[in-house]
């Protein structure tokens, strides 16, 4: 029994044949035109699109911004204000304990502690007051701006 070997040279013709063939082929297979035409206007709206979304992104980023910013300086003029409102208490109690101290009778000391006690509890209320109304207009001025702005993103109308 005998075996025929392939050589080298006969393996390389055979390639050098399919090489040739498959150039020929290439080489006669054209692109239609409107395949190529599809094929831009495609990538061109592909391209759109993606500027689209990154611009709604950078919308949707800079009201997240703006809410947070809104948020975080209403939340620091709250802490303020109740940090000026305890100053403020503590000053009055100690005045009211001056005028205490300098009153002539008992009933001029529990005149004193009455008026203390009333002009506390208003200017105490007044300020909490002010701080509801502070925070609450932050809050909807915020959601007033998240809405226009995601209308935006959204391209719908704000309601």
């Amino acid at each position: 029994m005998t075996k025929t070997a392939k050589t080298p040279a006969a393996e390389s013709t055979y390639f050098a044949s399919v090489q040739k063939a498959i150039e020929n082929v290439q080489g006669k297979i054209e692109v239609p035109a409107a395949a190529r035409d599809f094929v831009k206007r495609t990538a061109s709206s592909a391209k759109d699109r993606a500027e689209t979304v990154h611009t709604g992104a950078a919308n949707a980023t800079t009201t997240v911004e703006k809410f947070a910013t809104s948020f975080v300086g209403g939340y620091a003029n709250f802490t303020r204000g109740l940090l000026d409102a305890t100053l403020a208490n503590v000053q009055h109690a100690l005045s009211t304990v001056e005028k205490v101290a300098g009153a002539q009778s008992l009933n001029e000391a529990v005149q004193i502690q009455a008026d203390f006690v009333r002009e506390n509890a208003r200017a105490n209320f007044d300020r909490v007051r002010n701080a509801a109304d502070t925070a609450k207009s932050v809050v909807t001025e915020g959601a007033k701006t998240a809405q226009v702005e995601f209308s935006k993103l959204y391209g719908q109308k704000a309601a």
